[in-house]
């Protein structure tokens, strides 16, 4: 009896400890992100972050919950803080340079970013024609 108490227990606090793989908060967070449900992928990422520190995907998560935050919810103070963490923790990745761009940029207007001053409104007409 004993034992089978301690078994049902370790199973209870096993299967309640909600935690996925790696690969299951990925896909379920770009999910989320396609079908525009940040909150959703939002959640998603942060998990994989927390954990997964080390795991394949935590680079690109933690640079989507700055882009996310920054680009879909304006919220600027938590995209700096996910984009100035990926920095740090990956100052060699592919993501990096952009990560720092977004960093620059943050709620900015997108007619005050450099790349798009010398670009008059006619140009910008021409182009779409073309």
């Amino acid at each position: 009896m004993k034992y089978t108490f301690i078994l049902l227990l370790f199973i209870s606090i096993f299967a309640c400890s909600g935690k996925l793989a790696e690969e299951e908060y990925y896909t379920k967070a770009k999910d989320a992100y396609t079908a525009m449900k940040f909150d959703v992928a939002i959640y998603n990422f942060k998990e994989l972050v927390q954990y997964y520190p080390k795991g394949e995907h935590n680079a690109e998560a933690m640079f989507m919950l700055g882009f996310i935050y920054a680009n879909d919810l304006q919220q600027f103070d938590e995209a700096k803080e996910f984009y100035e963490q990926f920095v740090q923790k990956y100052p060699d990745h592919d993501l990096t340079d952009d990560a720092k761009y977004e960093l620059e940029t943050l709620g900015k207007d997108i007619n005050d970013l450099p790349m798009f001053k010398n670009l008059s409104s006619d140009s910008l007409s021409e182009n779409a024609v073309n």
